[in-house]
């Protein structure tokens, strides 16, 4: 049988079978850029990004200084975004959206991780990038939130988000 010949067939079995051909690159974009149009835009400030003002400057300085460290060790992009508001987005939506955005992690691996905290809807969420999910998956980072969250109560940002990270960096490799 030629080449095409064969495509065809396959082609006509699979219809036959009920399965449907992924998007098209620009559909599937035009789906995420809907979906995201509602998620307000957050400037990337670094890998610490405190849009709700609740870190101070030398938590800021020592949480990308440890960022930065991890990224080193393990390849893999983690970054924190504080956000002043969700805008009566779901939380997660407002991450992956952010994420996708921002870029995070390597674009081969799609390996980034994104700690987003809400304080004033009182919520945390992390994104992790596909390539990320077999290793931190959300039971994992289920865990690590539980771990942030006394010291939310306690009002300890700084703490809660320094726990975040050495939670995960233990779980995908990256302790120190």
């Amino acid at each position: 049988m030629r080449a095409g010949a064969v495509l065809t067939a396959l082609a006509t079995a699979l219809l036959l079978v009920g399965c449907k051909a992924a998007p098209a690159p620009e559909k599937a974009a035009a789906a995420e850029d809907a979906e995201c149009a509602p998620v307000p835009k957050v400037e990337l400030a670094g890998r610490v990004t405190d849009a709700a003002d609740i870190l101070a400057a030398a938590d800021e300085s020592r949480l990308e200084a440890r960022l930065a460290a991890y990224e080193q060790a393990t390849r893999h992009q983690m970054v924190v975004l504080t956000a002043a508001s969700l805008a009566g987005q779901p939380i997660d939506t407002f991450a992956t959206c952010t994420a996708n955005r921002w870029g995070i992690g390597r674009k081969d691996a799609d390996d980034g991780i994104l700690v987003l905290v809400a304080p004033a809807e009182r919520q945390v969420r992390i994104a992790t990038g596909l390539g990320m999910e077999k290793t931190l998956t959300d039971a994992k980072a289920a865990t690590v939130i539980d771990r942030m969250t006394p010291h939310f109560t306690a009002g300890d940002y700084a703490g809660g988000i320094d726990t975040a990270i050495a939670a995960i960096e233990a779980e995908t490799g990256g302790s120190q």
